[in-house]
């Protein structure tokens, strides 16, 4: 597990095994398949995760948000284009997704949905 520390004092925990450069981009992996990208200019610094403290993590998360960590399905993505489309509020993707909301935004960004320079309004 990877903590990316981004620009302005923002976060996410990756659940990563491998990281590649891509153009400006770093994408990370997790037993072949990409679980995650930010453009390196974002990045401030990136700290591995103890897997211990981490499992426990996971666990806690799941309570309120049982897909957290887990890999995105084609069915998740599509389903978060389509509310995205529709307007949804944050809250609205969280509960219908079962995802967090940094999760989301992630996702909207590796999907070309949200800029990598927008904020969710």
């Amino acid at each position: 597990m990877l903590r990316v520390m981004l620009e302005d004092a923002d976060y996410c925990d990756v659940p990563a095994d491998l990281m590649t450069f891509d153009d400006g981009v770093v994408v990370f992996w997790r037993e072949g398949e990409e679980v995650g990208r930010h453009r390196q200019l974002r990045i401030r610094s990136l700290e591995v995760i103890s897997a211990r403290s981490m499992t426990r993590k996971i666990e806690e998360a799941r309570k309120a948000h049982p897909n957290a960590f887990r890999v995105w399905t084609e069915d998740q993505e599509q389903l978060l284009a389509k509310l995205w489309h529709e307007k949804s509020t944050l809250e609205e993707l969280v509960a219908a997704l079962g995802r967090q909301p940094g999760g989301i935004i992630t996702r909207l960004r590796a999907l070309g949905l949200l800029g990598e320079d927008e904020k969710f309004a």
